[in-house]
């Protein structure tokens, strides 16, 4: 891992966030990845380490197109408390939301297809009265009109997917996952993270589960990640209760392979080993050689 000069990371970083607020989803797997660029910040202060690190990302112009419409992908899926480490932070999504607002988003929803029953996991995990406060909708999408039904080019097992309609016509897609343990996929954090954004969820882990990860990846790719790492369940995931760890880390970034090998040293692994993290990286989805990844880290 190397550093490189804040003004340097700064205009490269906006410039490669810009085009890709521009990019349909799905033209993804026709583009080549970004500059594999992770902005680590440290702190207690979630709006204000969120504010710190969109700012060295080149800040919120930089993914908002004014009048547009922005959606949240963050981790709500599991009846379980903010203590418990199982959902996305619900300060960190509310101050995602109002940012997003402040900067001219005319509409903010998140749509999250959960495990737990939508209420109890809306409602325990925070998240709900957060969405809320912030003036956004949280939802589960539960009928026909709710996804879109699209090939997947580059999918190797992962073919076809009946995917939320506000992930892949999103003026802005904001992916927020919680980073935590799982004992399928090893842990979760960005690009498992779009499980709750498919109808079955069940066929990615009948059908090799880490190979349909990084399948989806090629289809569908955020403006940003942020990934809520400021307490991770180390055991026992995706549910847990599992022990805990406190990093009070926030990462971002636009490669979300980079910014998930990242996570992947906070549960004290290689990268490659998480599985969906190598075949992502051998599919050119993004880069998880951290060698090869700039990394900035910042203190609130």
């Amino acid at each position: 891992m190397r550093s490189i000069p804040r003004r340097e990371f700064l205009k490269t970083s906006a410039a490669v966030a810009a085009t890709l607020t521009l990019a349909p989803r799905w033209l993804f797997a026709q583009s080549a990845p970004p500059a594999a660029r992770v902005v680590v910040v440290h702190g207690t202060d979630l709006a204000r380490m969120l504010e710190t690190g969109v700012e060295a990302l080149g800040g919120w112009g930089a993914f908002i197109q004014p009048g547009g419409r922005m959606t949240i992908k963050p981790n709500a899926g599991w009846a379980s408390t903010p203590e418990q480490g199982a959902n996305t932070h619900p300060a960190l999504v509310e101050a995602c939301i109002r940012a997003g607002r402040t900067a001219g988003a005319a509409a903010v929803v998140l749509p999250e297809n959960p495990c737990s029953p939508s209420k109890a996991a809306f409602e325990m995990s925070g998240i709900g009265a957060a969405a809320r406060r912030a003036g956004a909708k949280l939802y589960e999408p539960d009928d026909d009109a709710d996804f879109r039904t699209v090939d997947i080019p580059r999918g190797q097992k992962l073919k076809t997917a009946d995917v939320v309609r506000d992930v892949l016509d999103a003026d802005c897609l904001i992916n927020m996952p919680v980073a935590k343990n799982h004992g399928g996929g090893k842990m979760t954090a960005c690009m498992k993270n779009w499980m709750g954004s498919v109808r079955d969820r069940g066929l990615w882990h009948r059908n090799h589960l880490h190979q349909c990860i990084a399948d989806f990846s090629t289809l569908v790719r955020a403006n940003l990640n942020i990934v809520d790492a400021t307490r991770i369940m180390v055991t026992n995931g995706p549910r847990g209760p599992g022990q805990l760890e406190t990093p009070n880390q926030i990462l971002l970034g636009t490669d979300p392979v980079a910014v998930d090998a990242h996570a992947a040293t906070l549960f004290g692994k290689d990268p490659f080993d998480v599985p969906y993290i190598q075949i992502a990286h051998d599919m050119g989805v993004g880069c998880g050689d951290l060698s090869k990844v700039a990394i900035e880290h910042l203190q609130t």
